[in-house]
């Protein structure tokens, strides 16, 4: 049983020598090491009975730890000390005794997120002279909170204190569970820098916790190991004309007389405001604090700071005692030795850290410039650690703490106290190693505890996160219904308003056939003031979205409707997004995302001034009118694809009356990127029972009617090809596209061919590229698990009407299709044929390569492409060759290719 030693004395115990056995040190490095990994076996449950009892232990022999302490350091008070090993249990104890620290500590079953907390194994833990032997109970608590064995480094001055309460430590700790040798101290007589030096570079060494000088904090940052360390601390205190005097008085006096100022955080000058400066001055002269003047505060300074530093001989001393040093009379009732200073930096003594019940005081003009003293006091021997201020404005407390680099900024409160975590603010994390921040060059900046000695295992199961099916709130469909939609649009809203003013984006060739005025009588027997913007021209630009805004900022409309083809649709949306945000950037909204609820660039809200955005195609391709999708080209030729469900049109319009009289070559272009729209859709990683409803249904329609539409103008199979356009939007827009649409993309741009032509002639490549279950690398999304691009090609072919016996064969078949329906459409079959020379084709196809990498629709493709890949995609589109072997590789490949006249498929 641990008894209480009132009698311990110091020189019972060893000196110091320079000189230490190696064969002890490293006995014990082996013993520690073996306790370390013994005690990382242990549940929670046996860790913190062990943390409650040596807390327990140690808290009961806080008095003859702290005489024991004073003895042989011969610094501080020894009342004093024993408070802080009271702190040191007290407060650790009832701060982290819940803390959960052994495997599993924190488990998100919804999210699939867990987090368990595993030892970092043996820890060196350098202890001060200024702090031994709470310092010791303070570490030895968190190594037993967290499974970690430790081995103390005492400071000389210090050993046999240090080396008792490591002691006491590990004997309650043992007593309750903990194993053997987990808790160890260098003994005195093999303290020095050489055994230091090997234990910090010990392999059983994994981590260095260091509290001491800066010398051997700076060695515990250069031995190569982790290592959690602190700075010296020089804490300014400013007391500005708000403040509670009295309390600000006594609580500086209080904490600079804490065990004669040497705890790291205590306060070193006090900065007071002109308006209460000698006010102040004399407060703290009839609390004790005797300032200095001429020769004594000369004779203070150099007693104070010796070669730059702190001179050893006064930390820890009381004012009377250092005054006797330097032969200074002062009151019997002085606490505190104070001298005015004006200046800061390496001459004057009074600016510097000090360690002793020593105290500057400087006068500012204002608050603003006493910030501007504290800052400066700071950064010169203090950055990252301790700052104090006492007002009663919570404003200056912000502006003190975003001006003084400090990582402890302490309000109405000694700081030397409130900096280790007492009564003053419980909430602050107790501990007595204190963070000083990168600037000062330590890895931490908060006061160091439990979890700073634990490493966390994430543990992260896969899951699929929220997924959505956004579409057109309202869409009306079949043929002639554009007078019943429109009608509807002019119905009131829940709080009795309607909209009254419609501007009417579209292009020359509406206005022309007239069905610009077509729309525009329906909605102005609904009570619409209407004008017509007809400034839209194929692959808007930002030209034309400015032309818009100002139409509108013009007419103030509170209703759009965007009428003809994907041109008109695409620019009412950006003209409206323009309008309501004339900050936006076209390339800032076309901001490239992997996730879009993280786009870099969050796209703004609509309906501020355009409360309905209706949209009526008049071709049957785009699906802009049910879609999020715009494509946008900027002042310099560049095309950019705006995607955000802000987008998405408020009503669709989809009536096929307005195809009558389509050219073939529309229906044709469109129809097939329609296909492609559902075809890329369907095999996305995006993919989901949503959206492959509505997929499938669009192919199946499409490959069924548009040949009809196509070679006779037939009204229902236009209808049909109508509705499947806007399915595959459906589609689309809530699981996007693919390579096919990165690379049509690009060519479209770069040689100025139609968007749908571009598609068909590379869908088949792609579709026999993508068509692999071992691709080099698959699309990355949490709901696509295996590759499965290969099954779904085979799923389209079936549904319309394709045979195979296997899943290649029905790829092929599907591909076959496609270009069956591309000679019934009079399409080109390759880039080549469509008019693009050699030449310039070839000096396009690395531009065109890594442009289409980049692009919006890449990343849910189902295999993940390569730039090279892509090229080799480009090259059998222009040549009209087929890939039979894309080898793994992460250079450029030999690719295996066969010209298509001499293909298997052709010869059978």
């Amino acid at each position: 049983m641990l008894r209480v030693r009132i009698g311990l004395s110091v020189q019972r115990l060893p000196r110091t020598s320079r000189y230490f056995s190696t064969a002890d040190v490293e006995s014990q490095l082996a013993s520690v090491k073996a306790a370390s990994e013994a005690f990382a076996k242990y549940d929670q449950k046996t860790v913190d009975h062990i943390f409650v009892r040596i807390a327990h232990e140690a808290n009961k022999q806080r008095l003859p730890l702290a005489k024991l302490a004073h003895e042989e350091t011969k610094m501080g008070l020894m009342e004093d000390k024993v408070l802080k090993n009271g702190l040191a249990c007290e407060l650790i104890l009832d701060r982290f005794r819940d803390l959960k620290t052994c495997g599993i500590v924190d488990r998100d079953e919804i999210r699939g997120v867990e987090h368990i907390a595993t030892p970092m194994g043996v820890v060196c833990c350098i202890a001060p002279t200024t702090n031994p032997t709470s310092t010791a109970i303070a570490k030895s608590l968190f190594c037993a909170k967290t499974r970690n064995a430790a081995i103390f480094l005492p400071h000389p001055r210090a050993a046999r204190c240090t080396a008792e309460a490591v002691k006491i430590c590990h004997d309650a700790g043992v007593a309750a569970g903990a194993p053997e040798g987990f808790l160890q101290c260098i003994q005195p007589h093999d303290v020095s820098r050489e055994c230091s030096h090997l234990v910090m570079t010990h392999d059983n060494v994994n981590v260095i916790l260091a509290t001491g000088g800066p010398g051997m904090v700076k060695a515990s940052y250069s031995v190569g190991k982790p290592a959690i360390g602190v700075g010296s601390g020089n804490a300014p205190i400013l007391v500005d004309e708000t403040a509670d005097l009295e309390m600000a008085c006594g609580s500086i006096v209080l904490g600079k007389t804490f065990d004669n100022g040497m705890i790291c955080a205590a306060e070193q000058s006090v900065v007071a405001v002109d308006a209460i400066y000698d006010k102040f001055k004399a407060m703290l002269e009839a609390r004790g604090v005797c300032f200095l003047e001429g020769k004594d505060k000369q004779k203070l300074g150099n007693y104070l700071i010796q070669n730059g530093r702190v001179n050893p001989d006064i930390v820890g001393q009381s004012a009377q005692t250092i005054a006797d040093r330097i032969g200074v009379k002062v009151p019997r009732n002085t606490v505190v030795l104070a001298g005015e200073a004006s200046e800061i930096g390496p001459s004057e003594p009074l600016s510097h850290e000090k360690l002793s019940p020593v105290l500057g005081l400087y006068r500012t003009r204002d608050f603003a410039d006493g910030m501007a003293i504290a800052k400066e006091l700071t950064e010169f021997d203090g950055i990252g650690h301790t700052a104090g201020i006492y007002s009663k404005m919570p404003e200056r407390v912000n502006q003190f703490a975003l001006a003084v680099p400090a990582g402890r900024i302490l309000h109405n409160m000694p700081t030397s106290l409130g900096a280790i975590g007492t009564a003053f603010n419980f909430n602050v994390d107790p501990s007595f190693t204190l963070g000083v921040g990168t600037k000062a060059g330590s890895s931490v900046s908060t006061n160091v505890g439990p979890l700073n000695l634990v490493n966390i295992k994430t543990v992260a199961t896969r899951q699929e996160h929220t997924e959505w099916f956004q579409n057109p709130p309202k869409i009306y469909f079949n043929r002639n219904c554009l007078e019943d939609a429109l009608r509807d649009a002019s119905n009131v809203y829940a709080n009795g308003s309607r909209d009254k003013r419609c501007l009417i984006i579209t292009d020359h060739t509406m206005v022309g056939l007239g069905q610009a005025t077509r729309v525009g009588d329906i909605l102005k027997a609904q009570g619409f003031s209407v004008e017509v913007f007809d400034e839209v021209k194929p692959d808007p630009d930002m030209k034309t979205v400015h032309a818009g805004v100002k139409a509108c900022e013009s007419f103030k409309p509170d209703m759009i409707v965007c009428l003809g083809g994907g041109s008109p649709m695409d620019a009412g949306k950006f003209i409206r997004v323009v309008y309501e945000h004339p900050e936006l950037h076209v390339e800032d909204a076309a901001s490239r995302f992997i996730e879009i609820r993280k786009r870099t660039s969050p796209f703004p809200k609509l309906g501020s001034k355009v409360h309905r955005l209706v949209c009526i195609p008049t071709s049957s391709g785009t699906a802009s009118e049910v879609t999020p999708f715009a494509v946008i080209t900027d002042d310099d030729g560049m095309k950019h694809p705006v995607f955000s469900y802000q987008l998405t049109p408020d009503i669709a319009i989809i009536d096929s009356s307005f195809c009558d009289k389509l050219p073939k070559s529309l229906v044709a272009n469109a129809g097939v990127d329609a296909i492609t729209h559902a075809t890329e859709a369907f095999v996305s990683v995006a993919a989901n029972e949503f959206t492959e409803s509505h997929a499938i249904k669009a192919i199946q329609l499409l490959f069924d009617n548009l040949p009809m539409s196509y070679q006779k103008g037939d009204i229902k199979a236009r209808e049909n090809v109508h509705h499947a356009a806007s399915l595959a939007g459906l589609a689309f827009s809530n699981s996007f596209l693919g390579i096919t649409h990165s690379l049509s993309h690009k060519v479209g741009a770069a040689f100025h061919l139609p968007h749908g032509l571009t598609n068909a002639i590379l869908m088949p490549h792609v579709i026999r590229y993508n068509a692999s279950d071992s691709p080099m690398r698959m699309g990355i999304y949490p709901g696509y698990d295996h590759p499965v691009a290969k099954s779904r090609y085979a799923q389209i072919a079936r549904s319309i009407g394709c045979s195979g016996s296997d899943g290649d064969e029905l790829v092929e078949a599907y591909c076959q299709r496609i270009m069956d329906l591309m000679s019934e459409l009079d399409m080109p079959m390759t880039f080549q044929e469509a008019g693009i020379s050699e030449e310039n084709f070839l000096r396009e196809l690395d531009n065109i390569a890594i442009a289409a990498f980049d692009d919006q629709c890449t990343p849910a493709n189902p295999r993940f492409p390569l730039t090279s890949e892509l090229k080799l995609i480009l090259l059998d589109a222009y040549y009209g060759r087929q890939i039979y072997s894309i080898p793994n590789f992460y250079s450029v490949p030999v690719v295996v290719v066969a010209d298509l006249k001499s293909s298997p498929r052709d010869e059978d």
